[in-house]
């Protein structure tokens, strides 16, 4: 083989290695959020530096359960539809979104675990704060709970309630009763919509809900005036579960108690690696 052959074939195999380096940095770009490795994951895609909250693309997305206020617009695609608010007095009602919290703050693959809602009296809370716990590669939460910073904590002393999904199964929305006293989407009553890893992972390729959702306990409890009169489902998009959450809230004048109008939900993809 000649001296110019060989260096012909030297650069041909440069160009080639170049190429396959590009496509495979090309496919590690799109999907340098997820990590490595068997069984289930959470997206990691970081937030945008402004308004992280509303971030919105292919992995992560929000949803806001409860009611839209009209002088608060969100930017971005949502995973549900808006409704908006019917009870609020604007001139006087003014709506406040508390600092938005991840699970994936307090672990790399943390996902929302559970409510922690003190209640004063009926729709009027004192803090609210909610659990993360590790996804396991099972599919299954970690033995170690861990509770976000109070998105609001008041002065006015309340009761109590809290509600968590089991360790064998993922949240991925939020259920809510109203009773005949209370417009629907008001955040009067409130579960945890949970299901299988398997189950959202599996229906979620499809474009499907899972089949196993169940719901865990309603607080607070609400219903001492008024008979149940419906409820409603706020769920993620199919294939993702959720990680996070801030709350738009009416506070009271005297900052001693605040009234609960929208929660907005991070939801992330969930993947699995063989």
């Amino acid at each position: 083989m000649t001296t110019r052959l060989i260096a012909l074939s030297a650069a041909l195999l440069l160009v080639l290695s170049a190429a396959l380096l590009g496509s495979v940095a090309s496919v590690s770009a799109g999907t340098a959020a997820v990590r490595p490795g068997s069984g289930y994951a959470i997206a990691s895609n970081p937030l945008d530096d402004s308004n992280p909250q509303y971030t919105w693309g292919d992995f992560r997305i929000y949803v806001i359960a409860g009611c839209v206020p009209k002088n608060l617009p969100y930017p971005g695609l949502v995973g549900s539809v808006y409704v908006g608010c019917n009870d609020l007095e604007y001139a006087k009602d003014k709506v406040v979104e508390s600092p938005f919290v991840s699970c994936l703050e307090m672990f790399s693959d943390g996902v929302l675990s559970g409510l922690h809602i003190v209640e004063v009296n009926n729709r009027t809370w004192e803090s609210f704060r909610f659990s993360c716990r590790e996804l396991q590669a099972d599919g299954t939460l970690g033995a170690r709970s861990e509770k976000s910073k109070f998105l609001f904590n008041y002065e006015k002393d309340g009761t109590l309630f809290e509600t968590t999904v089991p360790a064998d199964r993922l949240a991925m929305g939020l259920h809510e009763v109203y009773n005949k006293l209370q417009f629907r989407e008001s955040l009067l009553q409130v579960g945890l919509e949970h299901a299988t890893a398997a189950d959202i992972h599996e229906n979620g390729s499809k474009g499907k809900d899972p089949a196993s959702i169940q719901v865990s306990p309603r607080v607070p409890d609400a219903f001492g005036l008024g008979g149940l009169r419906g409820s409603y489902d706020w769920q993620c998009p199919p294939g993702m579960v959720v990680t996070g959450a801030a709350i738009g809230h009416v506070p009271d004048k005297k900052e001693k108690h605040t009234r609960p109008v929208y929660l907005l939900l991070e939801c992330r993809k969930l993947f699995h690696g063989e």
